[in-house]
């Protein structure tokens, strides 16, 4: 009797985990950070995959610090805590791949159609015929410039839309200067992003594909010599950190810079400066083969891990939403470029109207989206590698010191940053 007792117990434990087994077989829960950008971003795509899945909640986690570290924590624990799927930066996700081998989802196995998607997404993303990722926005670079001080030095703006170089861009930032005081280019200290924007643009990497540092190049002396001409003619607004960089370029303090297009809320954040802006292609580097008027800085991409239970959901919704030309799925990115200014990788959403409409707070109502969805098809594929980091904190530092006087040289810069890189690393 006890035995039958038992066993009753047992059959009605098992049917009582039923209910809890099959909701979690319809969740899809997400790591992300950043709600304005990142979450509405998700969410948009939520809406898109429940109007034929109500069944499934797609559960959006804001993880607003040390993201990082609690995935590694999971993946450290053979995938425990962690998410079905994820939100990682480009720059990284080659060490993640490299560290922890199958923790992630083959998701072009899957299916995924990756000629669809701007090609230097891809990748970052992609280890011995196998592709990770679901390629999220793009940090497609430009050029940004004040229109109302070039008219205040005589120029006409308009003979500036074109691709120019950074020769020619150095003559325009000295006309400028002498005319309006004002330095072409906000700089900031802290950050390694000019440089790296620059040297990617000729498709240029900073490591060898075995991971040994490559900074011997002609991309990255090329770069350092312009930076030092800049520097040297009193064209650089030195900044100290994001916001001081923000202010310089906000509050009229130079007349320009070079960034990506998530730079655009910033700038609206200041609509006393509406119609005054307008963005050219990024300046090409010239003398180094392959060189091109287009770079990119920033970016993100998502991906589905391969400890997940419910990662076969997780991957129809992402193929579902980010992955697809279903009207709805087109409109959805649609929404987002204009509800987050997120512009997605996937080239066919570019039909969107959000994409080629004019955009009244900048010069003569340029239509920037048009123009950084075109340039975003041109930047060269990027590789970062596991050193990644390291490496841009020993150029950066060995950069400052050029500026300062203490290197005169491109050569003396990169000497100075593979010995500190040397030194961290233990090469």
């Amino acid at each position: 009797m006890k035995r039958l007792i038992l066993g009753l117990v047992v059959v009605l434990c098992l049917f009582a985990l039923v209910p809890s087994v099959m909701a979690q077989g319809k969740t899809v829960t997400v790591w992300c950070w950043d709600p304005n950008f990142n979450g509405f971003s998700m969410k948009q795509a939520a809406a898109v995959y429940n109007k034929l899945h109500a069944d499934v909640t797609i559960n959006i986690v804001d993880i607003p610090q040390d993201i990082d570290a609690k995935i590694q924590a999971g993946l450290q624990a053979g995938g425990a805590g962690l998410p079905d799927l994820a939100l990682f930066q480009d720059y990284n996700i080659e060490q993640y791949i490299a560290n922890y081998p199958g923790a992630f989802v083959d998701l072009k196995a899957a299916g995924v159609d990756y000629s669809k998607f701007a090609a230097y997404k891809v990748g970052p993303m992609t280890d011995k015929g196998k592709i990770y990722g679901i390629p999220f926005d793009t940090g497609s670079t430009g050029y940004w410039l004040r229109t109302d001080m070039l008219k205040t030095a005589g120029l006409n703006p308009d003979s500036y839309k074109k691709n120019l170089t950074w020769t020619q861009l150095i003559q325009l930032g000295e006309t400028v200067k002498a005319k309006t005081g004002k330095p072409i280019m906000a700089y900031d200290d802290t950050s390694f992003d000019i440089l790296r924007m620059m040297v990617q643009s000729t498709g240029t990497q900073f490591f060898n594909k075995d991971g040994s540092l490559n900074i011997r190049t002609q991309a990255v002396r090329q770069a350092l010599t312009v930076l030092n001409s800049l520097n040297s003619k009193g064209l650089l607004f030195h900044a100290e950190g994001w916001n001081n960089w923000v202010s310089a370029f906000n509050n009229g303090d130079t007349a320009g810079f070079l960034q990506a297009l998530w730079i655009i809320g910033t700038l609206k954040s200041k609509p006393e400066n509406a119609g005054k802006w307008m963005v050219i292609p990024t300046p090409l580097l010239e003398g180094v083969p392959g060189a091109k008027n287009a770079s990119n800085n920033g970016g993100s991409s998502w991906y589905v891990f391969a400890s997940s239970p419910n990662k076969a959901l997780a991957v129809d919704f992402l193929k579902s939403a980010w992955a697809s030309s279903t009207p709805d799925a087109l409109q959805f990115y649609n929404i987002i470029l204009k509800g987050a200014g997120a512009m997605g990788t996937y080239l066919p959403s570019r039909s969107g109207s959000n994409y080629t409409a004019p955009d009244e707070y900048f010069y003569k109502s340029q239509a920037v989206f048009k123009d950084f969805a075109a340039w975003m098809e041109k930047v060269p594929v990027l590789m970062y590698t596991s050193n990644y980091v390291t490496m841009r904190t020993a150029v950066n530092n060995a950069t400052l010191k050029m500026y300062k006087g203490d290197l005169k040289s491109a050569d003396d810069v990169i000497a100075a940053a593979e010995q500190e890189y040397k030194q961290t690393v233990g090469q």
